[in-house]
């Protein structure tokens, strides 16, 4: 006997006469507990007895005797109703016999009627009578067609709405009573018109702010709905905002968000046109309204079921796939399927598994969010930290070190080339001596040395080759003709001269000296010389490296002759030998595994995410990485092609050969390879955006202000002191600011600091302030890596710990304590870390879930910037701004008038408790979910599947909502 009737409840309470005639009935002055209980326990026998003896038929008998009795019309509603609700409650496991089945044999329902016709002013009475209709339809919904032998049987119901306007608890009985008739589709066809609806609808959007009656009128709502000509008007009645404001305003009550969500449900099912109204109504703040309703009641068969088939009908329109997405509904869908557990919630687990799966397919096809969910695993960090240190290891072993580049200075010194030339009888002799000198050494009779052999190891391969660009004489355009000075002219180099390093036979002009005099006593070089290239190779034997030299002479109109000289060293091979026993080769086999498993993650990213996959930052950097690495393999690849045994075997010979394309594929090597060094070690910070780095961020967000401000603060100090000493003192320095700007960013990255040999004051200020500075700098430059990692964080903070107290003094004596500087610290710095987890809050209440947020952060955006228009009249404007302040009136009324209501249901609640029994009539599905309630043959799904729907054209929806008293 776990629940009975309003009328037992309103007897215990002291609100009304008695059910029964009983001469033992308590008298109003004893308040005790003892009595209340015992009388309670003699109403529960006597609807026993009623029972058991099938009394029902006997009292509709002498109603209809006394019909012109007001009281006895009462009491014996009364009886009644007590008697209904006793049965429904926990009867019909005990007794065989159904009250209903004598209640319609007497023809009980059309005295019901009768009685509302005949003492339509009566409010005490027509409340018996109203909780009588409503149980006994419900007890027998196929028997409840009865209603509609009574033309303006509704009529009847509503007058009761109509005289008393001013009740809302009979507003309440009277709609609860019309709900449980129309759970009968007959009755349902046959009292279903427009009027009813407009008044409905009507009285829903006037009694919105009231729980009850928002709750006794969207009962009926979400039958009717499910015919369609009914969901059409409802919906031209402005209905669904009404419906979602209900939804947000008593989100709290079981009852009334379980009846919301139906007739939207239902809704659904008519028009798809339902569908997106629901969807785009308030801005877009339906799914976040249904969302939070469902997670404040998740534990609720009815409420999950119903709201996730709503959300899953609205989930497919491609349209709110985002907003889906936004609101974290696949999150909340296995959040439910991870409360409903046991052999008792298998059909519900199977009807919300098939929603997961639409939301499933939303979130993939929304590609945006699907990739902005991803979430970095532990294992990536380690599998890419491990990626990171083979990069550093593999350019720590790489043959391009230190000793590569003196080798090559070396070469370069060793020709001592000047900056410029005056003319060309100087480049003449430089030609003629130094150049000579340093490459065609002197080789006497008794050494064992060759003409190709340098200084030191190196050895010149092959000739040394010369070639000019001339401008024609006629109209200073390139002169490709060929003459018998210049030689052939080739297309790629233009004229051609060679130097070979040893005279082949005497008499014979082959030495370079005697090329170079020829060339000279011709007049190879004139006023018409665009450029000369000289190019040679040279073959260092002791790093088994070749150099391709090539110094370029650049002949300016009406100037100097500028030089270039370059050495582009390359190894034939890099492994220094047999590749197995190179440490280099298996680090560059492991850097190919991670090429590889690099390139298969982000393949699979890009076929689930599609486009989508270059929106997400993050993405960008590792698909930046991978083609990086594709880069790296393809150009190593073509060297070793490029460099093969035949182009080995050619340097050999005593012709000159091209290196140009063994050096430029190497020096791409080692660019690709450092640029790809670059970004991974920058990305590297966003797979160390953990737990502790987070607060780094924090910190940045909080005091962006106070480093700006320190920002231009150094740079007003740094520009104020150079501009005073360099106008107070011409004479120290003979450059200008930018001079001295340029020597101190010079200074900085070369050497350190300036020299002090120079006058570089102004240099020491401005690298004491980009010492400043560059931190900070540096800091900003990385701190959106910082917050593409950021998603590895977990969603909440962890848990503040209490600080530990201090210690206190030994056995009981209380001396005054004395804190040292190390507590001082530690306790400064728990406060610290609490501030900034308190800060990291505030700042990521943003990436929360809608339906996690605050009431407020729903509130509809009403300011006088979004509906004032400028441009309009200055009377309209006036009168837009006037509509602006009455809807932020009523919006604040509306939230002031549901406070109201909670509390007063709070305290309600409260004096129920510690005086009397609950009115609160709980839902089926209990909270705690205890194995000790009473379980029914069939679970809510099955009663939903067994219901049928008479509408026109309805493939399926809300066909049979449960009673609100089961």
């Amino acid at each position: 006997m776990k629940r009975l009737s309003k009328a037992v409840q309103d007897r215990v309470g002291r609100k009304g006469p008695p059910l029964l005639q009983d001469e033992h009935v308590p008298t109003s002055n004893d308040k005790s507990a003892h009595s209340s209980v015992h009388d309670l326990e003699q109403v529960e026998l006597q609807l026993v007895q009623v029972l058991k003896q099938n009394g029902v038929g006997e009292i509709c008998r002498t109603i209809k005797a006394e019909i012109d009795t007001i009281w006895a019309v009462q009491s014996a509603f009364k009886t009644l109703a007590s008697v209904g609700h006793f049965y429904f409650s926990c009867g019909e496991t005990v007794f065989s016999v159904n009250p209903a089945d004598g209640f319609y044999d007497s023809d009980g329902l059309l005295l019901a009627l009768f009685a509302l016709k005949k003492f339509p002013h009566h409010r005490e009475v027509l409340f018996p009578i109203l909780d009588t209709i409503s149980i006994y339809a419900k007890l027998d919904v196929e028997r409840a067609l009865t209603f509609c032998a009574i033309d303006g049987g509704v009529d009847l119901i509503m007058n009761c709405v109509r005289n008393h306007y001013d009740k809302p608890n009979l507003i309440c009985m009277a709609h609860d009573a019309l709900g449980s008739l129309i759970l009968n589709d007959d009755i349902r066809q046959h009292i279903a018109s427009t009027g009813l609806m407009h008044e409905l609808v009507t009285l829903l959007d006037r009694f919105k702010s009231n729980v009850d009656v928002s709750r006794a009128l969207l009962y009926p709502l979400s039958h009717l709905v499910v015919l369609r000509e009914m969901a059409h008007t409802f919906v031209d009645l402005n209905g669904i905002p009404t419906a979602l404001h209900c939804l947000k305003q008593h989100k709290h009550d079981q009852q009334a968000a379980w009846y919301a969500l139906a007739l939207l449900n239902a809704l659904t099912t008519s028009d798809s046109y339902h569908i997106q109204l629901i969807g785009t109504v308030f801005s877009h703040k339906g799914v976040p309204l249904i969302a939070r309703a469902i997670a404040m009641h998740v534990q609720v068969e009815e409420i999950a079921l119903e709201g996730f088939q709503l959300l899953e009908r609205i989930a497919t329109v491609s349209q709110f796939f985002a907003v889906i997405n936004r609101n974290h509904v696949l999150e909340l869908a296995y959040h439910a399927l991870s409360l409903y557990k046991g052999p008792q919630y298998t059909h519900t687990r199977l009807e919300i598994k098939k929603r997961v799966l639409t939301f499933q397919t939303c979130a993939i096809q929304d590609g945006h969010a699907y990739a902005m969910q991803e979430r970095l695993t532990k294992g990536d960090c380690i599998l890419y930290s491990i990626f990171v240190a083979l990069t550093a290891v593999a350019a720590a072993l790489s043959p391009y070190d230190h000793c590569t580049h003196h080798m090559t200075q070396a070469l370069t010194a060793s020709l001592r080339l000047p900056d410029t030339f005056p003319d060309t009888a100087h480049v003449w002799m430089y030609l003629e001596s130094a150049f000579v000198s340093s490459l065609f050494r002197p080789v006497t009779p008794d050494s064992m040395a060759t003409p190709a052999m340098m200084d030191g190891s190196n050895v010149l391969l092959g000739n040394v080759l010369l070639h000019q660009r001339r401008l024609s004489v006629v109209d200073l355009t390139e002169d490709k003709t060929t003459s018998d000075i210049f030689g052939v002219y080739m297309e790629e180099r233009g004229y051609q001269a060679t130097l070979p390093p040893v005279q082949a036979a005497p008499g014979l002009c082959h030495s370079a000296k005697c090329v170079l005099a020829q060339l000279r006593h011709s007049k190879w070089l004139d006023l018409y010389t665009r450029s000369v290239v000289i190019e040679w190779n040279v073959y260092n034997a002791a790093l088994d490296i070749h150099i391709a030299m090539t110094l370029s002479l650049d002949f300016a109109v009406g100037a100097a002759i500028q030089t270039d000289l370059r050495a582009t060293p390359a190894y034939f091979n890099v492994y220094r030998g047999v590749f197995l026993t190179s440490a280099l080769f298996y680090v560059d086999m492991g850097l190919v595994f991670f090429t590889l498993y690099s390139v298969w993650r982000a393949g699979g990213k890009l076929h689930r995410y599609r486009q989508y996959y270059f929106f997400v930052g993050a993405h960008v950097m590792d698909g930046l990485i991978v083609v990086l690495w594709l880069g790296i393999w393809c150009t190593r690849l073509h060297y070793v092609t490029t460099a093969s045994y035949s182009l080995m075997v050619q340097l050999a010979g005593p012709t000159y050969v091209s290196l140009r394309d063994v050096t430029s594929l190497a020096q791409q090597d080692r660019v690709l390879f450092a640029f790809v060094s670059l970004v991974m070690w920058l990305n590297w910070t966003r797979y160390l955006s953990s737990h502790h780095l987070r607060y780094l961020l924090c910190v940045l967000e909080a005091t962006w202000g106070y480093i700006v401000g320190y920002i231009l603060l150094i740079v007003v100090l740094v520009m104020g002191v150079t501009q005073y000493l360099m106008l107070a003192f011409p004479w120290s320095t003979q450059s200008t600011f930018f001079d001295h700007f340029t020597k101190a960013v010079n200074a900085m990255s070369t050497h350190g600091m300036p020299r002090p040999a120079e006058s570089t004051w102004s240099g020491y200020v401005l690298f004491l302030g980009f010492n400043v500075l560059l931190p900070l700098y540096l800091f900003f430059a990385l701190a959106p890596m910082l917050r593409l990692g950021f998603n590895l964080c977990h969603r909440e903070p962890r848990p503040k710990r209490a600080p530990a107290k201090l210690p206190s003094s030994l056995k009981g004596h209380k001396k005054p304590h004395h804190p040292n500087m190390k507590i001082v610290f530690e306790t400064a710095k728990l406060a610290l870390k609490g501030m900034l987890e308190d800060r990291q809050s505030t700042i990521r209440k943003h990436s929360f879930s809608p339906w996690e947020k605050s009431d407020a952060s729903l509130l509809d955006d009403i300011t006088e910037a979004n509906y004032v228009s400028p441009s309009a009249p200055s009377i309209l404007q006036e009168l837009q701004r006037g509509v602006v302040h009455l809807a932020v009136e009523e919006q604040h009324l509306d939230m002031l008038a549901t406070t109201l209501f909670n509390r007063l249901q709070q305290l309600h609640l409260l004096l129920c408790s510690n005086f009397s029994r609950s009115i609160k009539t709980p839902l089926p599905t209990p909270v705690s979910l205890d194995k000790s309630r009473r379980m029914s043959n069939l679970s809510y799904v099955q009663r939903r599947g067994q219901s049928s729907c008479t509408s026109d054209g309805n493939d399926g929806g809300l066909d049979d909502v449960p009673n609100v008293e089961t």
